[in-house]
């Protein structure tokens, strides 16, 4: 796999960029536990140049709903929703989600597996279906947990099947950053997100994304 990556990369589409967001969590009651995030990118480079002449330019705000019983048969279990602006054309892009996820420590690493399905509409496009795995763990620099005022590593490996009008494709992500916790309640992650689209074919787009995150609960 990572060496049909290597070989669609002299005719892929290349972007970098940066993104930030701002992830924020709180209770509801003792049932439900729901986490909201905010996501801009803004590209820095892309390759072939677009109409701006390769100039840096807004691409689209992410905004993220998903809400998880902490409790119960259905502990874990999410369903949320994403509501997305791009600035290509101003139009907007609803998503509806559903997931579980798990973790468990070992040593000084803690591991999280998510699962989950979603479906994308978009005005004039076919429903967009995808099926996803991630696995990610954390590694405290020092000790065995992660103190407050600590740093620690954190790695994310994503897996995504797509189909779309009967049109199946392929998507890879890879995440690597470290992190501050500044507290219980505040984390700041500094990494960076690689991308790899539409591997099956003759179109593969490859992004690298610079990103800053903020980790509050409230």
């Amino acid at each position: 796999m990572l060496f049909l990556l290597v070989v669609n990369c002299a005719n892929a589409q290349n972007r970098f960029g940066i993104m930030p967001q701002f992830n924020g969590s709180f209770k509801v009651g003792d049932l439900l536990k729901v986490n909201a995030k905010l996501e801009n990118r803004f590209i820095f480079y892309q390759n072939p140049a677009n109409d701006l002449g390769g100039r840096s330019e807004y691409e689209r705000t992410d905004i993220e709903l998903v809400a998880a019983a902490s409790r119960g048969y259905l502990k874990n279990f999410g369903v949320g929703y994403l509501v997305r602006r791009s600035d290509i054309d101003g139009r907007f892009l609803h998503r509806l989600i559903q997931q579980y996820s798990l973790g468990q420590k070992i040593g000084g690493l803690q591991f999280a597996h998510r699962f989950r399905t979603d479906q994308t509409f978009e005005k004039d496009e076919e429903v967009q279906y995808r099926l996803r795995y991630r696995i990610s763990f954390e590694k405290p620099l020092s000790g065995l947990q992660v103190d407050p005022r600590e740093y620690y590593l954190k790695f994310n490996n994503e897996y995504l099947g797509v189909l779309q009008a009967r049109k199946t494709n392929l998507e890879i992500r890879l995440l690597t950053a470290i992190g501050y916790n500044h507290s219980e309640d505040d984390q700041i992650e500094l990494g960076l997100d690689y991308r790899a689209e539409n591997i099956i074919g003759n179109s593969t787009e490859n992004l690298l994304w610079l990103t800053i995150g903020w980790y509050h609960k409230f």
